[in-house]
């Protein structure tokens, strides 16, 4: 099990040795995050995920719409032909809660309220801040609102590195759903409270958009990889970049060379392939729902002929959570999208409210246009990757942009042979855009040199916001299991007999 938090990495250990499943395992430490990182996760965010059983594997899209009143001809733009992420127009209905639910109907085990003890006792009695967390925090201040300042910022400082930090309102609102299920946020006074929120800030979300929200099960999105496949969640969620660019490298023969020419060789091809699907999601992903979407053949026809021409601005927010057993494995994604999202907070019950919103294109004649009950161009991408059928890697890497770019170089790395911390730790690159790219120091000197004659401009880190990301994965070769938390986050992770 890895996590973004030791809390969160213990509430999943301690359900599991109640009984759990992995993914009550996964729900369990999920809630917990939404305590202790707020400014990546909690209740008022989405969630996506990826399941494997004896049985198959099942991918759960819990992402929200935008309101049905929404009037794409009054939302403004943020000077880069997107939606402006702080304020009401930027809040689409929170999927999380209600992805929980379907999560647990389908592969749960334990009661339901049980999965939620850990994360009210975390908000009612408090949980250490992480260093990286307590400095996200600090640094996204100037997102929120009025009430956000007050809840989060209620001693005038983010809390310190090791601080335990409070919120028994919160506490509250995850008791309330511990008793009477996800409706709890859907419906009633909260729905009202959230809705009203959203509206009071320029928004134009209702209470009818919540009571009507579902989360759906979707086909899985599938890139075939020679004797591997990997598994994530199809458009409108940016997991078509990761495959995308896996296949093109893997199909070019590099995907898992890392040594010599061959590795340096790779190093540019990922940067390209990056570079092209984006390009390619940038120009069509969106809502299948709403607008017509190409399938993965043929964006992969379009990636091979796609312009250089980078991702899209879109800012962390992100946690993630893997869980293998004997029985299950999945990978679970959930966030508020920004850091702390769109900064409207919900005063009755102590959260903020996703900024998911500001995916949405302003250019009302592009596929992904903001309009009225639609989900937005989405970065959270788990990823699940099969061994002759069997679950070998799940993985995550917080970072908006860097989450796909992230993936397929622990990926790469994996399949060239190095353990899991390794492929985890290794120094990375990062694709900005217009042409540039970032790197660690860390990284190799032969994959720079190779990325530099590849034809990107090479800047430095210092210019780069939402640095490299922070993985959360977990391996499996043969019978052995191994569980590595990215050292540039909070995470933690363990492998545990039960």
């Amino acid at each position: 099990m890895a996590t973004g938090h030791e809390r969160a990495t213990g509430a999943g250990v301690a359900l599991l040795r109640a009984g759990g499943s992995a993914v009550d395992a996964a729900i369990g430490a999920d809630a917990v995050m939404g305590v202790v990182e707020p400014t990546g996760t909690g209740v008022g965010g989405d969630l996506t995920a990826v399941v494997a059983t004896g049985e198959g594997v099942a991918v759960l899209n819990g992402s929200g719409r935008s309101g049905r009143r929404t009037d794409p001809e009054s939302v403004p733009d943020n000077g880069h032909g997107f939606v402006p992420s702080v304020g009401g127009c930027a809040v689409t209905v929170p999927g999380a809660v209600a992805a929980w639910g379907d999560l647990h109907r389908r592969f749960g085990r334990l009661p339901w309220p049980a999965l939620f003890e850990p994360a009210i006792a975390a908000a009612a009695e408090g949980a250490a801040v992480g260093a990286t967390g307590s400095r996200l925090w600090e640094g996204a201040r100037s997102r929120l609102d009025a009430a956000g300042e007050a809840l989060y910022f209620g001693d005038g400082t983010a809390p310190a590195p090791g601080e335990r930090w409070r919120n028994p309102t919160l506490a509250a609102v995850l008791a309330q759903i511990a008793a009477d299920g996800p409706e709890a946020l859907y419906r009633g006074p909260l729905a009202q409270a959230i809705a009203d929120a959203a509206t009071a800030a320029g928004g134009s979300l209702h209470v009818d958009d919540l009571a009507d929200h579902r989360s759906q099960w979707v086909e899985p999105l599938r890139a075939r990889l020679g004797g591997h496949d990997l598994i994530t969640v199809p458009p409108p969620c940016q997991g078509a970049v990761t495959a995308l660019a896996a296949q093109s490298v893997h199909d070019r023969g590099l995907l898992g060379a890392t040594d010599g020419d061959p590795g340096a060789e790779a190093a540019a091809a990922m940067v390209e392939a990056l570079d092209r699907a984006f390009a390619v999601a940038l120009d069509c992903l969106a809502d299948p729902d709403a607008a017509d979407v190409p399938d993965h053949d043929e964006m992969r026809a379009r990636t091979a002929v796609a312009p250089r021409r980078g991702p899209m601005p879109l800012g962390p927010g992100t946690v993630f959570t893997v869980v293998f057993t004997a029985e299950q494995a999945v990978v679970l994604t959930s966030s508020v999208c920004d850091r702390f999202g769109s900064g409207v907070t919900v005063p009755e019950g102590g959260f903020v409210l996703q900024s998911r919103g500001r995916g949405f294109s302003t250019d009302l004649s592009h596929p992904n246009a903001v309009a009225p009950d639609k989900r937005p161009y989405h970065t959270i991408v788990p990823t699940l990757v099969l061994e002759k059928g069997r679950p070998m890697l799940g993985m995550g890497v917080v970072g908006g942009i860097m989450q796909p770019q992230g993936q397929l170089q622990i990926l790469h790395r994996v399949l060239g042979g190095a353990d899991l911390a390794s492929a985890v730790e290794a120094g990375r690159f990062r694709l900005i855009g217009d042409g540039q790219v970032t790197t660690e120091a860390s990284l190799e000197p032969q994959w720079r040199a190779a990325i530099g004659r590849a034809g990107y401009e090479l800047v430095d880190t210092a210019d780069v916001i939402g640095g490299f990301g922070g993985a959360q994965a977990v391996l499996r070769a043969g019978d052995t299991l191994t569980a590595a938390s990215d050292p540039r986050r909070d995470g933690t992770s363990t492998v545990t007999p039960l």
